[in-house]
C-alpha cells in the first residue's frame, strides 16, 4: 500500500504521468517487486456497454464490428479510441442467432498517459483490465437461477457490476467515493487532503452523540452527503439494467470496497439500497494477517492476479495487440495459408457455375424490367397519398416529443417559495434541464461543480438565513418537493458584524448587522425526464439581485422566499421548457 499524492491521478485517470512514476519507482524499489504488472482500470470516462451481435460473427469479423461500433457511441474517431471486449455467450431465447459481448472503450490519451507512467517507472504490463472485473473475480457466490447480483465497490472510486449466472451484464464507475468525500472534508474543515481521508475513515458516519464535537459532526455529515451520491449511481446502474426485456430480479447485493470499514457505512448503504447483504466470498484467498490493509480493500488486487495473460477486455494500446499477432507461432500461420488457397478454389468453381446462369438470368431480366415500369407507374399515383401519411405521423411524433419532455417549473418554483422556513431568503435562482445547458446571469459562486454531478433537472440556489442552523432545515424541507431526488450542498458560512458585514448587507449580501447571519449554496435535483429535450427548448434563470439593493429581513410570520427580490423574479419567469 503507498498513497498518492494529490493531483497525480483525479477520478481514476493519470494527470501526471511524471509524478505518479515516481511514486511507482519509490515502491517498487523499497519492497523489490517483479516488473511485470497487470492495472485495474475504472473512471467515469471510461465505456462499458452490453451489446448483442450477429452469432455468426467471429474473430477479424468481430473485431471490426465492435470497434466501428464504439465510434457509433462516443462521438471520437477510432484512432482516438483503445476497444476491447468479452464474449459472454448467446442471447437466452434467441433461437441462437445473437451474441452477447461486453465491450469496452476509452480514450487513447488517457490510455497513453498511464502507459508511459507504467514505462518511465520501469514497469511491463501484462494487461489493463476493468477493475469491477476484477472484484468480480477476486469474489465467488453461487449464481441463483433466474436472480442477478449486484456488486458495489465503495472506494476511491465507486465500481458497480451486475452479473447474471456469473457473467457481467452491466460494469459502471463514477467518481462519487472516498476521494470526493475527502477532499469536500478538507475543504470545509480547512484541512489537508491526507488528514481529511485519516478522519473519514476513523469516524465514517459518526456516534451520533449529542457531545460530539466540530470535526466529528463535520466528517458525518460529509460522509452523509458521500453516501447519497454513491446511492444514486448504484441506483441509477439498477435502472439501466433493469430496462432490458430480459433483466432478472437482482437477488442480493455484495458491498465490498475501503469505505465499507467505516463505522456505519455498511450499515447505511444496506438500509438505502433495500436488498438482502450478501457475505464477500474470500474463500482461498492468501494469507493477509500483517499487510496493515483490511480485505475489503485488496479484492481488486486479488482478481488481478487470479486473471490469466489473455484476459478480456485488455485495454492496452493497439501496439501491444499487434505485438501478440505478429508472435503467432508457425503452424498457425500455415493453417491460415491453407485456409486461403481452400477459399481460392472454391472461389474458381462458384464462378464457374455462375456464368452457366447468366444467360437464363438475361431472359428474367426481361420480364422485371417490364412489371418495373408497371409497378412505378402505380406507386407515382399513390405517392401524395403516401407523403400526406407521412407527414400526418411526424406531426404526431412531434407533439408527442414535445410533451414527453415537459418539465413543470411553475409548480417547481410554485414548491419552492412554500418551503422556505422563517429566516430564510434566496437571493439568485438558476433552474436548467442539464449541466450542460447555457444561461446568462444566474447563480455565482461554486455550485457549478456541483451542478454537474447529475445530469437531472435540477434549481441552483444561493441565499441567506438570520441563523446558520436555520440551513439544514430548509434542506429537508427541499426534499419534500415534487420529484426531488437529491439537494447537493456546496458551503455555508456565517458573515461578519463589523462594518465590512454593513457594508456586504449594502451591496446584496447576507449581512443585517447580526454576527450569526450565514449565507449558503444548494442544488436541488429532480427526476431526470423520460426523453431528450426538444430543441429550442428554454430554461429559467434569476439574476442575483441589483448592486447597491439592501438585504431585507422579512417580518415576523412572513415567508421570506415569498418576498424576496430573487423569489419573485424566479416566479415571473416561469414558463421555460414545456
Amino acid at each position: 500500500m503507498h498513497p498518492l499524492p494529490v493531483g497525480l491521478v483525479v477520478d481514476g485517470e493519470v494527470v501526471d504521468s511524471d509524478g505518479l512514476a515516481e511514486e511507482l519507482r519509490t515502491l517498487f524499489a523499497e519492497h523489490s517487486m517483479p516488473r511485470d504488472v497487470r492495472v485495474g482500470l475504472a473512471h467515469p470516462r471510461l465505456m462499458v456497454r452490453l451489446v448483442e451481435l450477429p452469432a455468426s460473427l467471429d474473430g477479424g469479423d468481430l473485431d471490426s464490428a465492435v470497434r466501428h461500433l464504439a465510434t457509433d457511441l462516443l462521438p471520437v474517431g477510432l484512432d482516438q479510441l483503445v476497444v476491447d471486449y468479452l464474449r459472454i455467450g448467446k442471447v437466452p431465447g434467441g433461437s441462437g442467432g445473437l451474441q452477447r459481448v461486453l465491450m469496452a472503450a476509452a480514450r487513447v490519451d488517457g490510455i497513453e498517459r498511464l502507459m508511459r507512467a507504467l514505462e518511465a517507472a520501469g514497469l511491463r504490463s501484462r494487461g489493463i483490465a476493468l477493475s469491477g472485473l476484477a472484484t468480480v473475480a477476486a469474489l465467488h457466490h453461487a449464481q441463483t437461477p433466474g436472480e442477478a447480483i449486484l456488486y458495489v465497490q465503495a472506494g476511491a472510486l465507486t465500481n458497480v457490476v451486475i452479473t447474471e449466472d456469473g457473467q457481467p451484464l452491466l460494469v459502471r464507475a463514477a467518481s462519487a467515493g472516498s476521494e470526493a468525500i475527502a477532499t469536500g472534508l478538507a475543504e470545509r474543515a480547512g484541512i489537508s487532503v491526507e488528514a481529511a481521508r485519516a478522519h473519514s475513515s476513523a469516524i465514517g458516519l459518526g456516534s451520533g452523540a449529542p457531545g460530539a464535537d466540530e470535526l466529528e459532526t463535520n466528517v458525518a455529515q460529509q460522509v452523509r452527503e458521500g453516501l447519497r451520491r454513491v446511492v444514486a449511481e448504484v441506483q441509477s446502474s439498477r435502472g439501466v439494467y433493469a430496462a432490458r426485456a430480459d433483466a432478472c430480479p437482482i437477488g442480493g447485493v455484495v458491498l465490498t470496497g475501503a469505505m465499507t470499514a467505516w463505522p456505519g457505512v455498511a450499515q447505511a448503504l444496506e438500509d438505502d439500497l433495500g436488498l438482502p447483504v450478501i457475505v464477500a466470498g474470500r474463500e482461498g484467498w492468501p494469507e493477509l494477517e500483517g499487510l496493515g490493509a483490511t480485505a475489503e480493500r485488496l479484492d481488486v488486487v486479488v482478481g488481478l492476479s487470479r486473471a490469466s495473460d489473455d484476459l478480456r477486455p485488455d485495454l492496452r494500446p493497439a501496439t501491444a495487440h499487434r505485438r501478440r499477432v505478429a508472435s503467432a507461432p508457425p503452424p498457425l500461420v500455415a493453417q491460415v495459408s491453407c485456409a486461403a488457397v481452400a477459399v481460392l478454389a472454391a472461389a474458381v468453381v462458384y464462378l464457374v457455375v455462375l456464368s452457366n446462369q447468366v444467360s437464363s438470368g438475361r431472359e428474367d431480366l426481361g420480364q422485371i424490367a417490364a412489371e418495373l415500369v408497371t409497378s412505378e407507374r402505380a406507386a407515382a399515383a399513390l405517392k401524395p397519398y403516401d407523403d400526406f401519411a407521412k407527414a400526418t405521423t411526424r406531426r404526431r411524433e412531434a407533439v408527442a416529443s414535445v410533451a414527453s419532455t415537459r418539465f413543470k417549473w411553475d409548480r417547481t418554483l410554485t414548491e419552492l417559495a412554500r418551503v422556505s422556513p422563517n429566516g430564510v431568503w434566496l437571493t439568485s435562482v438558476k433552474a436548467t434541464l442539464t449541466p450542460t445547458t447555457q444561461v446568462e446571469g444566474g447563480v455565482g459562486g461554486g455550485t457549478s461543480g456541483l451542478r454537474s454531478v447529475l445530469s437531472s433537472p435540477a434549481v441552483e440556489l444561493v441565499g441567506c438565513a438570520t441563523r446558520e442552523r436555520s440551513v439544514p432545515a430548509y434542506i429537508d424541507r427541499l426534499h419534500r418537493m415534487t420529484g426531488v431526488t437529491e439537494v447537493g450542498f456546496n458551503r455555508t458560512e456565517r458573515t461578519a458584524k463589523s462594518g465590512a458585514g454593513a457594508a456586504a448587507a449594502g451591496s446584496g449580501g447576507c449581512s443585517s448587522g447580526d454576527a450569526k447571519s450565514a449565507s449558503f449554496e444548494l442544488v436541488t435535483y429532480f427526476k431526470e425526464q423520460s426523453a431528450p429535450l426538444a430543441a429550442g427548448a428554454q430554461t429559467t434563470t434569476t439574476p442575483p439581485a441589483a448592486a447597491g439593493a439592501p438585504a431585507v429581513e422579512p417580518a415576523a410570520g412572513t415567508n421570506p422566499a415569498t418576498t424576496a427580490p430573487a423569489a419573485q423574479t424566479a416566479a415571473a419567469t416561469t414558463g421555460g421548457s414545456r
